[in-house]
């Protein structure tokens, strides 16, 4: 078997906690991404002790991480599948989520062609849209539709631009913004869509979420304004005011009340 062979092309992040039931649907969307299911390595992080063992694979390679982790955290999570990655490019992927067909076949040759690419975010509930981020005459994302939206996008992008993640919440907006600044402060967006599924176990459904996203976001403003992440000076304001803006949005949310998730309040408010 030659080398290139070998190699998976696309390693997928994936960082799984009690996502027993929902992993099937996240594998299912990798195998239709559309590349060979040879050419992508799945990289799976259990961070609930469980070992994930009887999962239907779909021809994918499918590597699992040390599974003796209990509730370390999203970010400590991918950062243990990006070290067992294997492939040039990664991408990401949270177990209760899909991709839409074609995801790998749209993102990958502009990851290649520019260094790293975004699909766009599609948030259902119940398998019902609530919303499409950004607008669809977008070709670019920006560090300010971090702010302006609310919502979370994530790459296809080169090894070497992949990580680490912080271990606090919102640690994929922040690792975002670090990806647009190395890209110099924007990325290609692609309009095939990743499905941000919500559902009660979804860690926005905790009412307690909000209060330590918002604590969160003043960390993660402390860290980007004193130099201390991957973002450069030129892009430390527009990355700083992403994170103020998404500050505003939750002490709104929260004040308009907690029971109803924040994209159902987003729903509403970018209508208006």
């Amino acid at each position: 078997m030659s080398q290139a062979a070998a190699q998976p092309l696309v390693s997928v992040v994936i960082p799984a906690f009690q996502a027993q039931a929902s992993l099937p649907a996240a594998l299912a969307s990798i195998a239709a991404s559309g590349l060979p299911p040879e050419r992508i390595e799945v990289v799976l992080a259990p961070d609930d002790g469980q070992r994930y063992s009887d999962l239907p694979e779909h021809g994918l390679r499918l590597v699992r991480c040390a599974h003796h982790h209990i509730a370390t955290g999203a970010g400590p999570a991918r950062n243990r599948a990006i070290a067992r990655a294997h492939g040039g490019y990664i991408a990401f992927l949270d177990a209760d989520d899909t991709w839409a067909p074609g995801y790998l076949a749209a993102l990958l040759p502009l990851a290649q062609r520019c260094g790293a690419a975004f699909g766009r975010t599609r948030i259902l509930m119940g398998g019902y849209p609530l919303l499409h981020l950004p607008e669809p005459h977008r070709q670019r994302l920006d560090l300010a539709d971090l702010g302006r939206t609310g919502a979370s996008f994530h790459p296809v992008l080169r090894r070497d631009l992949a990580g680490p993640f912080a271990d606090r919440p919102s640690q994929d907006v922040l690792h975002t913004l670090e990806v647009l600044s190395l890209m110099g402060g924007a990325a290609p967006l692609a309009p095939v869509a990743y499905n941000l599924h919500l559902s009660p176990q979804s860690a926005t459904a905790d009412r307690r979420f909000a209060e330590r996203v918002g604590q969160a976001y003043t960390r993660h403003i402390t860290e980007i304004t004193a130099g201390r992440t991957r973002i450069s000076a030129a892009h430390i304001p527009a990355a700083r005011a992403a994170f103020q803006a998404k500050a505003r949005l939750n002490r709104a949310y929260m004040a308009a009340g907690t029971d109803r998730f924040f994209y159902q309040f987003m729903q509403d408010r970018l209508a208006g």
